[in-house]
C-alpha cells in the first residue's frame, strides 16, 4: 500500500520539469506593473446560467464541454443556445470565445457579427478580425483592427509587435525596426529588440539584423529558444558554422528537455524560425500567453504564501483561459507552430484535460525540431496503467537515439513501472543513476524510485540500501523518511530507528495522513496503544477511504479489547477495495476474530466509481 500511496506523488514531482515549456529564458517581472490591469475579463470564463428564454439543454451541454476541455463542442452548444435566445449577447460571446480557442472557422463570421452589434465589440473580436486580415495578406486592414485593440491592458505590451510586423509586411521595415528599438522603458525591451532583429532579417537587412541579435543577447539573460535558433541561423548564413552549432549545443546543455530536440535543431540550423510577418505575429501571441501564464502562477504563489486562497483557483483559471486565447491566435496565424502547441498542452494538463492535451501534442508535425519534446510529453501523459504500452513505444526510439539522456531513462522507468515490468524499470533507473553518478550530479529521487521498485519486487535489502543512499542526499524529505521508516515497521526491523525516522517525517509534514498513519502504526507495534489510537483516528479522519488506515485502526481497537469496533473497521477496510496484500491481512484479521466478512457493510463502504475520463476534445 505504501508503494501505491507514494508513486503518484513521486511521478508528479519528477514530471514537473518535463512538462514545463522551454520557451523563454528572459522572464520579465509580471508581479507589478508589467501586466497591471490586465486581469482577464469575464468573457474568458464560463458564464452563469442565463435567464429568460433559452435552450437549457444546449447551455448545459456547453458548460459540460467547457469543463471537459472540448472547446469545439462548447462553441457549437453555445451557438445553439444563442439561436434560441437571439437577444442574449453573453451566449453569443461565449460561442465566439470557444470558437477562437477551438480554432473553429466560425470564429471569424462571429467576430464580424459582434463587431456590428452595439456594445458587443471587444479586444478579442478586433484581434480575430486583424488576424484574419493578416492571413489574407490585407495588412492595411489588419493594422486598422489592431489599432482598435491597442489600448486594452491585455494586449498593450505586445501591440508594438503586431503593429511593427504589419508595417514590415507593407514594406516599411525601417519604420518597424525604429518603432521597436525606440521603446526604452518596458519589461519587454529584450523581446522588442529580438523582433526588431527578426524584422530586419525578413526584410533582407542582414547586417542590421546581426547587430540587433547581438544587442538582444546582451540584454536577454539566459538562453532563449527563439533567439538562439535565429542567431544560429544568422551565423550559419554568414559562414560562421561552428559558432552556430556551438550556440545550439549550449542551449541544449542548459535544458535537458531541449537536448531531445538537439539533432533536429542541428539538422535545421540554417532555417530561420521566423520568415514572415505572419510568423512574427504568431510569436508575439505566444509571448503574451507566456506572460499571462507567468502572472497567473505568481499570483497563485503569492496567495498561497499569504494564506489568501479564496478565489485563487478561479483567478488562475481565468489567466489560463486568456493564455489559451492567445495561443489560439498564434495557431490561427501558423497552425504548425510547435511551441504554441507545447504551451497549450501544458495548460490543458494543468486543467486536467488530459485527452485534449494528448490531441494537441499529436498535432505537432513530425518534421518540426520540437517534435521529440512533444513525444516525450506524450509519453509522460501516457504513463498510466491503461496507456503504458503507448508510452513505452514512444520512449524506446527516443532512448535509442539518446541513450545517455538521464531524463529519458527516468521517464522510461516510470512507464515500465506502470506496466509492472519491474526488471525493466530497475534497468532504466540504474542507467539513469549511473549516468548521474558519472556526471557527479546524483538525484535522490532516482534512488528513491529504484528503492520503491525493489520494494515492490520483494527485494528489501536493495530497497533499503537505495533508500538510505537517497537519505544521505535528502535527509529532510518526509516522503523518503516515511518510505524507509514504514517499510522497516512492516518487517519489525529496528523499530526504535523506524520510529525516529517517522517522527521526523511527521514533524516535517504534520498534515500528511499517510505519515500520521505510519507513526501511529509504529507506536502500536511498540505497545503504546493510546498514542497509536490518537494518531490513527486523526489519519482516518483525513483519509476515511484508505483501507490500510482502517485496517490499522481496527488492529488498535482489537488490541484494546474493543472487538466490535475492530470488526466493523475491518469490514469497512475490506469494502474500500484494498490491494491484494492488504486484503490478505484484513481477511486474516476477520478470521482471527471468528467472523465472516460483512458483505453489506463492505458494499456500503465502497466509494462511488469515478466518472470515465473525458475523450471528446477539439483543439486548434
Amino acid at each position: 500500500m505504501l508503494f501505491c500511496r507514494l508513486l503518484p506523488t513521486v511521478f508528479m514531482l519528477l514530471s514537473a520539469t518535463v512538462l514545463a515549456s522551454p520557451l523563454y529564458a528572459a522572464q520579465p517581472d509580471t508581479s507589478g506593473a508589467a501586466l497591471k490591469g490586465a486581469e482577464p475579463k469575464a468573457d474568458t470564463a464560463v458564464m452563469h446560467a442565463p435567464v429568460g428564454h433559452v435552450d437549457s439543454g444546449a447551455f448545459l451541454s456547453a458548460v459540460i464541454a467547457v469543463r471537459r476541455g472540448d472547446d469545439l463542442q462548447a462553441a457549437r452548444s453555445f451557438r445553439q443556445a444563442a439561436a434560441a435566445d437571439p437577444q442574449n449577447m453573453e451566449l453569443l460571446k461565449q460561442a465566439f470565445v470557444r470558437s477562437v480557442m477551438a480554432g473553429d472557422a466560425d470564429a471569424v463570421p462571429l467576430a464580424h457579427k459582434l463587431d456590428k452589434l452595439p456594445g458587443a465589440q471587444s479586444v478579442i473580436s478586433a484581434l480575430v478580425l486583424g488576424n484574419d486580415a493578416a492571413v489574407r495578406g490585407e495588412w492595411g486592414e489588419a493594422l486598422t483592427y489592431y489599432h482598435q485593440a491597442r489600448t486594452d491592458p491585455l494586449t498593450h505590451l505586445i501591440m508594438p509587435l503586431l503593429l511593427a510586423w504589419c508595417e514590415q509586411a507593407q514594406g516599411h521595415a525601417d519604420e518597424a525596426v525604429e518603432s521597436l528599438t525606440h521603446i526604452q522603458k518596458s519589461v519587454l525591451v529584450p523581446f522588442y529588440t529580438l523582433h526588431a532583429a527578426l524584422i530586419a532579417q525578413v526584410a533582407g537587412q542582414t547586417d542590421r539584423a546581426g547587430q540587433l541579435f547581438d544587442e538582444t543577447r546582451k540584454i536577454m539573460p539566459g538562453g532563449d529558444l527563439l533567439l538562439t535558433r535565429s542567431y544560429a541561423a544568422w551565423l550559419w548564413e554568414h559562414g560562421q558554422k561552428e559558432k552556430a552549432r556551438a550556440e545550439l549545443r549550449k542551449l541544449e546543455g542548459d535544458d535537458p528537455v531541449l537536448l531531445l530536440a538537439g539533432p533536429q535543431l542541428q539538422a535545421t540550423i540554417s532555417h530561420f524560425p521566423v520568415s514572415s510577418a505572419r510568423g512574427g505575429i504568431a510569436r508575439a501571441y505566444i509571448l503574451t500567453a507566456f506572460l499571462l501564464r507567468q502572472q497567473g502562477r505568481e499570483q497563485a504563489q503569492q496567495a498561497a504564501a499569504t494564506g489568501g486562497m479564496v478565489g485563487n483557483d478561479a483567478n488562475l483559471y481565468q489567466f489560463n483561459e486568456a493564455a489559451r486565447l492567445m495561443l489560439g491566435f498564434a495557431l490561427a496565424m501558423d497552425p504548425t507552430l510547435a511551441e504554441a502547441r507545447l504551451m497549450l498542452a501544458e495548460i490543458q494538463i494543468d486543467e486536467d484535460h488530459g485527452a485534449a492535451a494528448r490531441e494537441t501534442l499529436l498535432r505537432v508535425p513530425q518534421s518540426d525540431p520540437m517534435s521529440p519534446v512533444a513525444r516525450l510529453r506524450l509519453a509522460v501523459l501516457d504513463s498510466t496503467p491503461d496507456q503504458a504500452t503507448e508510452a513505452v513505444s514512444l520512449l524506446r526510439p527516443l532512448v535509442a537515439q539518446l541513450p545517455d539522456q538521464i531524463l529519458l531513462q527516468r521517464v522510461l522507468g516510470n512507464a515500465l513501472v506502470q506496466q509492472r515490468d519491474w526488471k525493466g524499470a530497475i534497468a532504466a533507473y540504474t542507467k539513469a543513476i549511473d549516468l548521474a553518478t558519472a556526471q557527479k550530479d546524483v538525484d535522490w529521487t532516482l534512488l528513491f524510485l529504484r528503492a520503491m521498485v525493489y520494494h515492490e519486487m520483494g527485494d528489501w535489502p536493495h530497497a533499503r540500501d537505495d533508500a538510505r543512499a537517497a537519505l544521505a542526499y535528502a535527509p529532510d524529505e518526509s516522503m523518503l523518511l516515511n518510505f524507509l521508516g514504514y517499510s522497516m515497521v512492516e518487517r519489525h526491523e529496528n523499530l526504535p530507528e523506524a520510529e525516529k525516522l517517522l517522527r521526523k517525517a511527521h514533524q516535517l509534514s504534520p498534515d500528511d495522513a499517510a505519515i500520521t498513519d505510519s507513526l501511529g502504526w509504529v507506536r502500536a507495534e511498540r505497545g503504546d496503544l493510546n498514542e497509536a489510537l490518537d494518531l490513527l483516528e486523526k489519519a482516518a479522519e483525513k483519509t476515511p477511504e484508505d483501507p490500510e488506515v482502517n485496517y490499522h485502526l481496527g488492529e488498535v481497537y482489537w488490541r484494546q479489547g474493543r472487538k466490535t469496533e475492530a470488526i466493523d473497521q475491518w469490514n469497512v477496510a475490506l469494502g474500500l477495495h484494498p490491494i491484494p496484500s492488504d486484503e490478505v491481512l484484513i481477511r486474516a484479521a476477520l478470521k482471527r476474530a471468528g467472523v465472516e466478512p460483512d458483505a453489506k457493510k463492505a458494499d456500503q463502504a465502497a466509494p462511488a466509481k469515478a466518472a470515465p475520463q473525458d475523450k471528446g476534445t477539439h483543439t486548434p
